[in-house]
């Protein structure tokens, strides 16, 4: 019998699993307020979809990419699905003094013990911050689906599609001929990422082999800040000096958005191990770097937009100049 899975989201993640569904098989029903610019798989249905206004769907398996608080899984019956998948944040994990990565400008930057694991403490649920919203989303898909709900934390995630493409940083600077590029913490700053293939793959192993619980997904080998540089110069094909600045310069020169004073990584053994069982199935643990990104680079490449700022609105709400060339000027000039 053909399995259905309803996906709740048209965004980078959301058109991810659309694919990565659909060549696996099943039939699938895309949820979104507009339908995609691009084409679907002739085996998905597209429908047009409010969140909070339209009946939720009934499907064997419902994957849902934008549920931030908890009314966005109460809705669900869980007698009309078998299996909930949600996507959630490492953001959600906290420090021992409490501190995350949402409050980090006015608390601190949170500090761990090495790569954070799924048993870490999270910050208190409520309604304050995206962080403590997404626990409350969580909370409510384990209260009630129990053993019938997964929860996947990632990272920085990047690919195609996406509207906060962190990539975007280096992709402008080497298209606009900057000869120099700066990075702030020498260069050594490491984010961990994730690839959005990464989650798909790992949702539709989920739904088949119906895993539980929380995973954390991410690069085996988390890359800093001057290996994500290198790697996109090379894709690109584009000669250009990386220009590594001790600490964080007032004025933000050589600030990314991978640009953390302190290591932010997760552990991916729990995810690892479920998938050993399964060599065919393994996706997770993929490096920073290969097809994932080389389409993601070439796909930013070609878009370019004359208006970036529109274009990856998540981006144009950083609280700083992602592209002060002037001031990245004035630094050179001050060597």
């Amino acid at each position: 019998m053909t399995r259905s899975v309803a996906i709740i989201g048209a965004g980078q993640i959301g058109l991810a699993a659309e694919y990565e569904f659909a060549f696996e098989g099943w039939d699938v029903t895309l949820y979104a307020r507009t339908r995609p610019a691009r084409g679907l798989s002739r085996r998905t249905t597209f429908v047009e979809y409010i969140v909070g206004e339209d009946r939720p769907p009934r499907a064997d398996v419902v994957l849902d990419t934008i549920a931030f608080d908890e009314s966005d899984i109460a809705r669900y019956d869980p007698k009309e699905i078998d299996h909930l998948i949600v996507i959630s944040s490492a953001s959600v994990y906290c420090d021992a003094r409490g501190r995350t990565l949402d409050e980090a400008a006015h608390k601190g930057f949170p500090e761990f013990d090495g790569a954070i694991g799924e048993e870490n403490p999270r910050v208190s649920p409520g309604p304050a911050t995206y962080s403590t919203r997404k626990v409350r989303m969580e909370n409510k898909a384990q209260e009630l689906f129990g053993d019938r709900a997964t929860i996947l934390r990632p990272c920085a995630i990047y690919g195609i599609d996406s509207r906060h493409p962190r990539e975007w940083w280096f992709v402008k600077r080497l298209l606009d001929g900057r000869e120099r590029i700066p990075l702030a913490n020498q260069g050594l700053s490491c984010f961990h990422t994730t690839s959005v293939r990464e989650i798909a793959q790992f949702a539709e192993n989920a739904a088949t082999l119906r895993w539980e619980g929380a995973f954390n997904l991410g690069a085996e080998a988390p890359p800093i800040l001057l290996d994500i540089g290198q790697a996109i110069a090379d894709i690109l094909k584009i000669d250009t000096q990386f220009i590594p600045i001790k600490g964080f310069p007032e004025d933000s020169v050589g600030r990314s958005p991978w640009s953390v004073p302190k290591p932010f990584t997760v552990s991916i053994s729990k995810a690892l191990a479920f998938e050993d069982g399964y060599p065919a199935l393994r996706c997770v643990g993929e490096l920073y770097g290969g097809i994932p990104l080389e389409n993601t680079i070439h796909w930013l490449a070609e878009l370019n937009p004359a208006d970036w700022r529109a274009a990856f609105p998540q981006l144009a709400a950083y609280p700083y100049d992602l592209f002060d060339y002037e001031a990245e000027d004035r630094f050179f000039a001050s060597l």
